[in-house]
């Protein structure tokens, strides 16, 4: 449904510039062959051939202007349609394919699966400069799904200001090579916005891509 939207925000796009196209050259076209019907000799008028030519240019021109008018409110239509479905996300919790969230309302909750065969892992959470604030080793490595709520504690003790923070897991299996794991952010559907090329998502952890998106699920 995303990459429907995305294509039709750029169908429109393009529409609207091939339609303010055309009826410019449609203006300079009626211009040009109204001046040649006004000044042309009466003793050697237009060949028929050629002004009958013109006169279907001129049929083509008009045409592609109320299609292209056709694609581009039909493409409005579908915008429609497809944000009152979106609607329905409003305050649904999803589950979004990024490592990074906005600390909101004093806590990020982040979601990550251990693969079998880790050793060793540490999440440390980074901030948005890159500095490393927060670390810490897990004890339990064995393999499956976990969450990571983080309530702004720096490794200092104190806690952090307001900020865009990512969460870093660095895993390792029994000969100490690297295993990917990546994050995923859990928060609360706010807001769906379409102005864009891409349909984003307005979240309580920050905004997202719409096909970032992993999964919704009802608020429990």
């Amino acid at each position: 449904m995303v990459d429907a939207v995305s294509s039709a925000a750029s169908a429109q796009t393009s529409a609207s510039n091939s339609s303010a196209q055309l009826a410019q050259d449609f203006d300079t076209f009626l211009t040009l062959l109204t001046a040649q019907l006004q000044n042309q000799d009466p003793l050697s008028p237009t060949d028929t051939t050629e002004f009958t030519n013109q006169l279907v240019q001129f049929a083509s021109v008009e045409q592609q202007i109320q299609s292209n008018q056709t694609l581009s409110d039909l493409v409005s239509l579908t915008r429609s349609s497809t944000a009152a479905g979106l609607s329905g996300y409003l305050g649904k919790t999803a589950e979004v394919n990024s490592p990074r969230a906005d600390l909101s309302e004093g806590q990020i909750e982040w979601l990550y699966e251990l693969p079998e065969g880790v050793e060793e892992a540490t999440l440390s959470v980074r901030s948005e400069a890159g500095t490393i604030i927060y670390s810490q080793a897990l004890d339990d490595v064995s393999a499956g799904s976990r969450e990571f709520v983080w309530d702004g504690r720096l490794s200092t003790g104190e806690y952090a200001e307001s900020g865009q923070f990512s969460l870093i897991i660095s895993a390792a299996d029994e000969a100490e090579d690297p295993v990917t794991v990546s994050p995923r952010v859990r928060t609360t559907v706010t807001g769906v916005d379409l102005s864009g090329e891409s349909t984003q998502i307005s979240t309580k952890s920050g905004t997202y891509d719409f096909d970032a998106v992993l999964r919704l699920a009802e608020v429990g």
